[in-house]
């Protein structure tokens, strides 16, 4: 409130020049003079002074009391990570004293990079899948390709080419990768219940595997490759492809949306999924890793960065994002609390060997030469 009393030269002034003017008037009864003018002039200019000076501090005042409430807003998960109470908070611990968690920098550096990690083997894993499914399905039908680490190239010139085996081989990739989603998401996440570590590599193997269904139908529809082949050859019309590729971008944010709860499970403790952390919990272990790890994999491709595979990619980030959208889903039961946060190195390597193989190794292609030979011999 110091600052209000600042312009008091102004109020000096004011009244002095206000005193001078009624002096002036009392002591002449002729109009106006220049004297007067000038005079009217300078207090109108004083005033306006004084106005600004305070119509600025009260704007300061109100902008530094709209920070404070946003620093405690827990629905704003951006203010979260910035502003979040466990940033000034020392230290957690329960009822009996024992520590369960220390907040700060190193951790959260620690959790997006173990998300990571994770996130880009999950995504190596189910892209390999899927461009196995899609050669293996090919070979059936005798038409061989090879495999780059960008894309599968075929012999688009072959007599073997017919409509239904473009549409089978063009839809087995996606039908494969669903299943293994849904199969790591469902069954296989439920089962490491003793792992949160394997746990998240679980939930991003389930989120990429239906990503490689949706999100690349999408990605098919706009691009008319991989997936867009289905619905290409089935001569859909522009209005049903696009139809169908509304329903799969609601689809993605609705699988996000209630991910948000099974999220939860990947936490090392409960004080990470509180209420008031838990803005902040989902960007570390979901929206960063997501855009981190796409970044990561745009750059080992290049120069050869498909669109195909880059929409899919920039769709499947709405399933890390739709879980902003639901903060208030109730706490999900942790299988095992561990107060440690620790770099995971093996899985570190690991990601370091499978990004060279896939980036080096598959430079020249890798050829794939699958015959199937049944013979019947009469007894």
């Amino acid at each position: 409130m110091n600052q209000l009393h600042r312009p008091s030269r102004f109020h000096s002034f004011l009244s002095k020049m206000r005193k001078h003017t009624k002096d002036t008037r009392s002591a002449s009864s002729e109009g106006l003079s220049w004297s007067r003018i000038l005079l009217n002039y300078r207090v109108y200019r004083a005033e306006m002074r004084l106005f600004k000076a305070q119509q600025k501090l009260r704007k300061a005042q109100r902008k530094k009391q709209l920070r404070e409430e946003r620093k405690n807003e827990r629905g704003n998960p951006f203010f979260q990570l910035f502003y979040a109470k466990e940033r000034g908070r020392k230290i957690f611990s329960d009822a009996e004293g024992n520590v369960l968690y220390v907040p700060s920098v190193l951790n959260s550096v620690i959790h997006i990079f173990n998300s990571t990690v994770s996130f880009i083997v999950a995504y190596l894993l189910v892209y390999l899948i899927y461009q196995f499914a899609v050669i293996l399905m090919a070979s059936f039908q005798e038409i061989y390709g090879v495999l780059y680490y960008y894309q599968v190239d075929f012999n688009d010139h072959s007599t073997n080419w017919t409509v239904l085996n473009i549409i089978a081989i063009t839809l087995s990739g996606p039908l494969v990768s669903l299943s293994i989603g849904l199969y790591f998401y469902n069954s296989l996440f439920f089962k490491a219940k003793q792992y949160a570590t394997l746990r998240l590599f679980y939930y991003w193997v389930g989120l990429h595997g239906m990503a490689f269904f949706l999100a690349a139908f999408i990605s098919g529809v706009i691009t008319n490759k991989g997936f867009g082949y289905v619905p290409l050859w089935l001569f859909w019309n522009d209005f049903t492809r696009f139809f169908f590729a509304l329903l799969a971008l609601v689809g993605l944010g609705l699988i996000g949306y209630f991910s948000a709860a099974r999220l939860q499970a990947t936490s090392n403790n409960s004080f990470r999924i509180v209420k008031e952390n838990r803005a902040l919990f989902f960007m570390h272990q979901s929206l960063i890793p997501f855009l981190l790890g796409s970044a990561l994999i745009l750059v080992v491709k290049m120069p050869n960065n498909q669109a195909y595979d880059t929409l899919i990619l920039v769709f499947g980030s709405i399933l890390s994002l739709a879980v902003l959208f639901n903060l208030d889903t109730p706490n999900y039961p942790l299988f095992r609390s561990n107060n440690r946060a620790m770099f995971n190195f093996s899985l570190f390597l690991l990601t370091l060997v499978l990004l060279y193989i896939w980036r080096i190794f598959l430079a020249d292609g890798l050829h794939f030469f699958i015959q199937f030979i049944i013979k019947v011999t009469p007894l």
